[in-house]
């Protein structure tokens, strides 16, 4: 297979980029179409990290997760 690729020059490569890009633009109208939105069945489920024991759970302070290591305390 590698005798069969061509390699571009750096203008060829950016043109090929910008058709790319351009390409991407103009079939975002049709996006919603091939890929459906996920939407949540049944509400929202609120999720709990525990250890083992569900003692010691990870919790949430100034929207950053916060996971405490127990054992070395």
């Amino acid at each position: 297979m590698g005798g069969m690729m061509k390699n571009l020059t750096t203008p060829q490569a950016i043109l090929f980029g910008f058709g790319l890009v351009a390409l991407a633009i103009v079939s975002l109208p049709f996006s919603s179409q091939v890929v459906t939105p996920a939407l949540a069945s049944n509400g929202v489920h609120k999720i709990a990290i525990c250890d083992r024991n569900g003692n010691n759970c990870a919790g949430v302070s100034r929207g950053r997760l916060r996971i405490y290591d127990y054992a070395s305390h």
